[in-house]
C-alpha cells in the first residue's frame, strides 16, 4: 500500500504538468500558462472532423495560421480562412492576410483569395463574375482555349470575301478592320482571347486569299507583257 501511494504521489505532479486549467477556465496541455481556451504545446491528431463555428453569422467559422517571426509591415503574420456569408462579404470561402499592425492599426488586412459557394474563384477581387477572376497580371507558360468555330470557313467556296475597296471604306468610316472590335469596345468590355484569336485567324486567311488573287493578277500581267514583248520583237 505504501508503494502504491508513493507511485501515485510521483505520478500526480506529472498529471498536473501535463494539463493545466487556469482560473479563467483555459486548458493548457504541455504548457503552464494557456493563452487560449485550449493551448497545446505539441501536435494534435484528430480522428474526425475539426469543426469551427462562431457567433458572427457573416464571418462564420475560421482557421488561423500564425508566424510570429513575420513582424514587418506587409508581411502576413497571420493567415485566416473564413466561411463567410451575407451581402457584405458574399457567400464564400475567403483567405485573409494580416500583418503585425492588422486592421485596427492600419496595416495589411485584406482578402487574397476567394472561392464563392457556386465555384467561382477570385484573386485580388471580392466579387468574381466568372469562373476565374484575377485583378492583376497572370503569367503562364501555356494557355489553351477550346473553340468550336474556327475560321477555316474563309476557305469554303461560298465565303464572300470583301473587296479591298469595301475594306478601305470600312477602315475610313470606323477606324478599325471589319469584324474586329473597336478600341472603345475593348476598353469597356475587355478582350475575349478565344474570340479574338479566331477573328485574327479570319483576317490572316482573308489576307492569304487577297495575296493569291493578286498573284494570279501578277502572273496574268506577266504573261500579257511577255506576249506583247514577243510580238514586238518579231520581224
Amino acid at each position: 500500500m505504501k508503494y502504491s501511494l508513493t507511485f501515485l504521489g510521483m505520478l500526480f505532479p506529472v498529471f498536473l504538468s501535463a494539463q493545466i486549467t487556469d482560473f479563467n477556465g483555459s486548458i493548457g496541455i504541455g504548457i503552464t500558462t494557456p493563452a487560449q481556451k485550449l493551448d497545446v504545446a505539441g501536435n494534435i491528431v484528430s480522428r474526425g472532423a475539426l469543426i469551427s463555428s462562431i457567433s458572427d453569422a457573416s464571418l462564420g467559422g475560421r482557421v488561423s495560421i500564425e508566424n510570429p517571426v513575420k513582424i514587418q509591415p506587409g508581411q502576413a503574420k497571420v493567415w485566416t480562412i473564413y466561411n463567410m456569408a451575407g451581402d457584405g462579404y458574399g457567400n464564400s470561402l475567403q483567405f485573409w492576410a494580416y500583418d503585425n499592425a492588422g486592421c485596427t492599426g492600419g496595416g495589411m488586412c485584406a482578402a487574397r483569395l476567394i472561392i464563392t459557394d457556386d465555384g467561382r474563384v477570385g484573386i485580388g477581387t471580392a466579387r468574381p463574375q466568372s469562373e476565374l477572376a484575377v485583378a492583376g497580371t497572370v503569367t503562364a507558360k501555356r494557355v489553351k482555349v477550346t473553340l468550336g468555330d474556327w475560321a477555316d470557313y474563309v476557305f469554303e467556296p461560298g465565303y464572300k470575301l470583301p473587296s479591298l475597296a469595301e475594306v478601305q471604306q470600312h477602315i475610313t468610316t470606323h477606324k478599325h478592320l471589319p469584324d474586329i472590335p473597336s478600341a472603345a469596345t475593348i476598353e469597356q468590355e475587355g478582350l475575349d482571347l478565344g474570340d479574338m484569336q479566331r477573328k485574327q485567324m479570319q483576317k490572316i486567311e482573308e489576307l492569304t486569299l487577297y495575296i493569291l488573287q493578286q498573284q494570279k493578277e501578277i502572273e496574268a500581267l506577266k504573261a500579257a507583257v511577255k506576249a506583247l514583248s514577243d510580238k514586238a520583237v518579231k520581224p
